[in-house]
């Protein structure tokens, strides 16, 4: 539901939480929503992958964020 109502807004989301990146924010918005049929296993393992990262304190890379991104749009 969260992803629902982000993308209804015209605005790129806001990291709710000054200390989060728009990348962490995404992951956390497309993590809720990972049940949602518009995702393809691979998508949900990449999800996963990214979120598993952050959680480890790794950064992302500009490719790992591209996609995410496209991901987003989706």
């Amino acid at each position: 539901m969260a992803l629902k109502l982000v993308k209804k807004s015209s605005r790129a989301p806001i990291p709710a939480d000054k200390n989060k990146s728009r990348e962490e924010y995404i992951l956390t918005c497309l993590r809720d929503e990972l049940r949602d049929p518009k995702f393809s296993d691979w998508e949900k393992n990449f999800i996963a992958s990214l979120s598993k990262q952050i959680d480890m304190g790794r950064k992302l890379t500009d490719r790992q964020k591209q996609i995410l991104e496209r991901i987003w749009d989706k």
